[in-house]
């Protein structure tokens, strides 16, 4: 073969090769898109059921208390608070060590192992005789559960880095539209069937979620080997993950304590504004919460949208600027419907909080990192969880209000903080993420 047909046939096969190059990939293309996308919206779904569930019977614990034989509101409320802290405490003790089984083991297997504990964990609740018996098995709960911290770590894996805003927006987004129907199911339920069946029902549909996410979602998880480095390099990749994590940890941490101050005492100032006749509170709560969950939802969706063109930590700002006023309005609100009011209009500007916080998050950590650092801003989130409970039921000997105006303050200095600790960071994430590559 000469040299002009040797040169005919080596362009030949490269036509050939490139041709069929261009057909893997556009074939392939489509399916990979569709991958990251199945994935999204099944755990975009599953955070719905697995959040609806867990809002069926936890939110009404201090009646369930008293059912219990704790018929005192004051003492009721300080054993929901405890229960809740002791919660709060299992989750930030393990909330680290799941986020780094998850960066070795991967995400799914954490969501998994959180959502079926949930299932036998909260199950039991249902069968509780007494308050200490309850106090145990919320223990043992957040030692072992924690889905949206696993959640959240999968998600960010599995999107492209562009869809990070809006996919942490769909999450949160889900979070708050499965608390807005749970507490009003589970209300709903309570007060005609009892608060048994609530829990019980809880354990259905998260083994529903854990089903979902076994078989319909994908994960392509590698354990990455890891290098072994200096003491030196390990300080400096250390002092910068929490020159990263610092400012957003607080914001969790003061996030969830404000939010969690409430709980223990809303059932109870929903009675006393309600007055003799309280048939029903339960229900009066669940829609209460239901509704502030649905306008936190609306909220999340805003945030996410808003940090592909805002600085995320601006949006923070705004939304624990806002949260602050509308709690200050609750401390005198007369009624039940004013109460309401003003806690709908506090969960559109609170639901932003933490998905713009989690964009940051995604946008800043490497994806091997991923998994330890979401761990890390969970344990915060469940310090606060821990801590807000408590707090709450001990400021009911100053008033039944007092909590409101403790949550108000929190959330105004949630809001000095982040425009404090992140001033001059003018990125945007995608800004962010060129930085970070």
């Amino acid at each position: 073969m000469d040299s002009r047909s040797q040169g005919i046939s080596n362009r030949f096969h490269t036509a050939v090769r490139q041709a069929g190059q261009a057909y893997h990939a556009a074939v392939s293309r489509p399916h990979q898109r569709s991958s990251w996308q199945r994935t999204l919206w099944v755990m975009v779904a599953s955070q719905f059921i697995t959040q609806t569930a867990f809002t069926l019977g936890l939110p009404f614990l201090p009646l369930y208390i008293r059912q219990l034989g704790v018929h005192d509101a004051k003492t009721a409320a300080l054993w929901a608070g405890i229960s809740a802290t002791a919660s709060g405490l299992g989750m930030a003790f393990m909330a680290p060590i799941w986020g780094r089984m998850a960066d070795r083991y991967g995400r799914k297997a954490m969501v998994l192992r959180a959502t079926f504990a949930g299932v036998i964990v909260v199950g039991a609740m249902a069968l509780v005789q007494g308050p200490v018996a309850l106090l145990v098995l919320r223990l043992l709960q957040g030692m072992l559960t924690g889905t949206v911290s696993a959640s959240n770590t999968m998600v960010a894996d599995a999107v492209p880095e562009r869809q990070l805003g809006t996919s942490m927006g769909l999450m949160q987004t889900a979070v708050f539209a499965g608390a807005a129907g749970g507490p009003l199911i589970g209300g709903l339920i309570a007060d005609h069937f009892g608060y048994r069946l609530s829990f019980a029902a809880t354990a259905v549909l998260l083994l529903a979620s854990g089903l979902l996410v076994l078989f319909g979602s994908h994960e392509r998880f590698q354990a990455r080997t890891r290098v072994p480095v200096s003491r030196a390099e390990r300080r400096t990749r250390t002092r910068l993950i929490w020159v990263v994590l610092a400012p957003i940890i607080v914001v969790n941490f003061l996030d969830q304590l404000a939010g969690s101050i409430v709980g223990p005492v809303l059932p109870l100032v929903i009675a006393d504004l309600a007055g003799p006749q309280q048939h029903g509170v339960a229900t009066l709560t669940g829609t209460i919460l239901g509704s502030v969950a649905i306008s936190a939802s609306v909220g999340a969706l805003l945030a996410g949208r808003l940090t592909a063109r805002f600085p995320p930590q601006r949006v923070v700002a705004l939304c624990a600027g806002g949260a602050a006023l509308c709690a200050l309005l609750q401390v005198f609100a007369p009624s039940v419907t004013a109460l309401g009011v003003f806690r709908v209009v506090m969960g559109l500007f609170i639901g932003g909080t933490i998905p713009a916080a989690n964009v940051l998050l995604g946008a800043l950590v490497r994806s091997e990192d991923r998994g330890t650092a979401f761990g890390l801003t969970a344990s915060a989130t469940s310090l606060g969880f821990a801590a807000g409970p408590l707090l709450g039921a001990l400021l009911v000997n100053v008033g039944l209000r007092a909590p409101f105006l403790l949550t108000a303050l929190l959330l105004a200095l949630e809001s000095g903080w982040v425009l404090w600790a992140l001033r001059g960071r003018r990125q945007t994430p995608a800004a962010l993420a060129e930085q970070s590559e």
